[in-house]
């Protein structure tokens, strides 16, 4: 009996733990994160992909990011995209953005085989000066009306830690 009952125990504690390491490692070391799919792998230019979080603290500053998946179908050697943010009192602030996804040779930027991953650096240090929700959104610059390629596209908000 006093056997039993120590296996339940082993069991439990097991148990316990595996859930505890499982929560943890699943949590982002980013502030916010979140990927947005380009729907059936063609990106309209009139379709926005729509981010939106919220920030709590004013008194920091924050590192905004990309990170954008494409496929060798992808036709260009760079990416233009358009963004316009949006603050809790509604005043937007819009942005045009180049990246370059391949070399001048024609080899690709990023890790991956058939799917690049590249990080895109957006915007870095920047005061927000009112707290709540934002609201970024993103199209492609390119002059394709339907831009195959691009898989998705995430964006990353980091909360700056250097001084």
């Amino acid at each position: 009996m006093a056997l039993k009952t120590e296996t339940t125990r082993i069991k439990f504690y097991g148990v316990v733990i595996a859930a505890f390491l499982l929560l943890t490692q699943c949590e982002s070391p980013h502030y916010y994160q979140e990927q947005k799919s380009v729907s059936g792998s063609t990106w309209n230019k009139d379709s926005a992909l729509t981010f939106n979080f919220e920030i709590k603290d004013t008194a920091k500053t924050y590192n905004f990011s990309f990170l954008s998946r494409n496929t060798n179908d992808y036709p260009y050697s760079n990416f233009y995209i358009f963004t316009k943010l949006i603050n809790p009192k509604g005043e937007e602030f819009t942005d045009t953005l180049q990246y370059y996804l391949a070399f001048q040779d024609g080899e690709w930027i990023g890790k991956g085989q058939h799917l690049k991953e590249l990080f895109l650096v957006y915007r870095e240090n920047i005061s927000l000066k009112d707290t709540g929700e934002y609201k970024l959104s993103v199209w492609h610059g390119m002059r394709d009306e339907n831009l195959i390629g691009i898989q998705d596209i995430s964006l990353i908000v980091d909360k700056n830690t250097t001084k």
